[in-house]
């Protein structure tokens, strides 16, 4: 009897690990590129002329660009709700980002996209910022999901040596997984150094395993004291000498390797024929950075939002409407259009999750939506008709979107006038042969069905994408006075119609008394459910110095991390097989 069961236990083992890898070649590859603080119009396919972005252009206008992609107003919300799928009021995260040296970090309890990939059989790799706590290791990427991790932990470092100074107090922020990766990063410039990371990760992927790639880019960040690095500055000024702002111009060279970085990601994934058969996301963790008065760093990397209100940190449109585009030969049906559907950062790991063949019903208690019928056309709509935008309980700052209305409020700190360039330069008309050139449309179109004219087709595109039509009265005001209305939303909040008017020009609270009673109540339900912030001083403990000039965890894991879900699945079956072979 004994024998018999053994050959049913092969047969099964074979049968099962063949079935299994027809599985796992089916499965989609899924990159992210993400680009930190880029600004709603730092991009051509949104209207702005100004810098040129073909790479970032091409990918939109190949594949579908999502106009309402909302995202938390900064970085460390942003990721947390990105790999979580939930709110980060649910655990704590809904405030400032993670500083460093302090003792906050995910919490552990939060599962993570790449987990709930790696029980599907991925492979899980980042690349470049993590931003979501380090004190334990516990905290770190590595134990988080990913198999690897090249980059940094904290919010930003140097672009040309990886070094990160807070406080006069200075360490490199650079690992290669555990190990210091600093001589990587001296004298070469850090978008390179990622983007080489990537492309080597590509190179040497195994197809036959599906592949959860995230490129979490440096750029566009400004390091602390408004410093920002390009690769030469001389050839830079010469290069963007139409760009009057000196600022604006350094912007310029440092989005023009993001860009080139795009080419090259999608240059590889080709090479390697893997892009049949993938999802590539690109988007901006959170609004542009035209001005961050944060009371611990000053950021001015002279981003625009152009004309939208607000900036990073915001819950204004400026703050949380992010840049974002998504393409896949999967969603051809839908491709080459313009998604004026609200979609939310939290909905992108229900999505990956169900075009991975996972069953989104197991992922319990989540915030996000499953996004993935919408986009390859099964529905007409959104599955997402509201979308808590953030509860700020410390600064009082909240918003949240129900259909077409935005009810919000603000601190008394919120400025009075539109901050940031306009990103709109005569003088230097928008440049569609470009795009037409770039390594990304050159690859890009061989998967489209070539029966259509590119120039007028994105030029359509490009049009679609723009909101100017539907801001011209803000625009106007602006454009005569160095002022605009005041927008102000201190205490009973404003309610726009933000699918008419995206720029928040008209506050239509007092016209609408029952629809300003019904978000008050929804608000107050959230509120409700909120984890306050977790705060945390900066401990002198984490000096660099201590760690060979590393910013690196600095306090004992406290073992809470075990087993992952998957190897507790595993045991219970592995001991489930033994106790049936020994009693049969």
């Amino acid at each position: 009897m004994k024998m018999i069961f053994e050959w049913i236990l092969i047969w099964c083992f074979l049968h099962g690990s063949i079935a299994f890898q027809q599985q796992v070649r089916k499965k989609p590859h899924i990159i992210t590129i993400i680009a930190d603080d880029l600004g709603w119009n730092d991009v051509g396919f949104h209207g702005s002329n100004q810098i040129p972005t073909p790479n970032i252009d091409a990918l939109a206008y190949n594949g579908r660009i999502l106009n309402r992609h909302y995202t938390q107003p900064i970085c460390t919300p942003s990721r947390a709700s990105l790999l979580t799928g939930r709110y980060p009021i649910r655990y704590g995260l809904q405030g400032p980002p993670i500083y460093t040296r302090v003792r906050i970090g995910l919490p552990l309890d939060e599962k993570t996209l790449p987990q709930y990939l790696k029980e599907l059989g991925y492979v899980t790799r980042l690349v470049g910022k993590w931003h979501l706590g380090y004190y334990q290791n516990d905290f770190t990427p590595l134990n988080r999901g990913f198999d690897s991790h090249f980059g940094y932990y904290n919010g930003w470092t140097r672009y040309n040596d990886s070094i990160l100074t807070v406080d006069d107090v200075w360490g490199y922020d650079a690992r290669d997984n555990y190990n210091h990766a600093g001589d990587r990063f001296r004298g070469r410039y850090a978008t390179d150094v990622f983007t080489e990371e990537a492309v080597n990760i590509i190179k040497k992927h195994d197809t036959s395993e599906p592949l959860f790639l995230d490129l979490s880019h440096l750029a566009v960040h400004a390091i602390v004291g408004d410093i920002l690095l390009v690769k030469n500055q001389t050839e830079n000024d010469e290069k963007f000498s139409y760009i009057k702002d000196p600022h604006r111009r350094l912007f310029a060279g440092i989005l023009t390797e993001l860009d080139k970085s795009v080419g090259k990601v999608i240059a590889a994934l080709n090479e390697k024929k893997m892009l049949e058969n993938s999802i590539i996301l690109f988007m901006s963790d959170n609004g542009g950075a035209t001005e961050d008065n944060n009371e611990r760093a000053s950021f001015k990397n002279s981003a625009s939002n152009w004309p939208l209100r607000g900036w990073k940190s915001s819950v204004t449109e400026g703050g949380v409407r992010g840049v974002a585009t998504i393409w896949s030969p999967l969603i051809n049906a839908t491709s080459h259009s313009v998604s004026n559907e609200i979609i939310h950062i939290t909905d992108w790991l229900p999505t990956f999750y169900a075009a991975a063949g996972g069953n989104v019903e197991k992922l319990g208690e989540i915030d996000g939506v499953n996004q993935w019928p919408y986009l390859t056309g099964e529905r007409n709509s959104s599955a997402r008709k509201e979308v808590l935008i953030n509860i700020n309980e410390v600064t009082n700052d909240s918003a949240i979107i129900i259909d077409d209305w935005k009810y919000i409020r603000l601190n008394e700190s919120t400025p009075k006038r539109y901050e940031g360039a306009r990103g709109r330069d005569n003088s230097h008309p928008y440049n569609m042969e470009q795009v037409l050139q770039s390594k990304t449309h050159t690859v890009l179109n061989k998967f489209s069905s070539n029966t259509f004219d590119s120039v007028k087709q994105f030029a359509s595109l490009r049009l679609r994408s723009t909101i100017d039509d539907k801001c011209w009265e803000r625009i106007e005001v602006v454009e005569k006075t160095e002022y605009s209305a005041n927008l102000r939303c201190f205490q009973t909040g404003c309610l726009f119609n933000i699918k008419n008017d995206p720029c928040e020009f008209t506050d239509l609270s007092e016209n609408e008394p029952n629809l300003i009673s019904k978000f008050q109540s929804k608000m107050h339900l959230y509120r409700r459910q909120l984890v306050p912030q977790q705060k945390a001083s900066a401990d002198p403990d984490c000096d660099p110095r201590k760690y060979h000039d590393y910013w690196s965890p600095w306090v004992e894991s406290d073992g809470s991390v075990g087993s992952s879900s998957s190897n507790v699945v595993m045991i219970f079956v592995a001991g489930l097989v033994l106790f049936l072979f020994n009693h049969v």
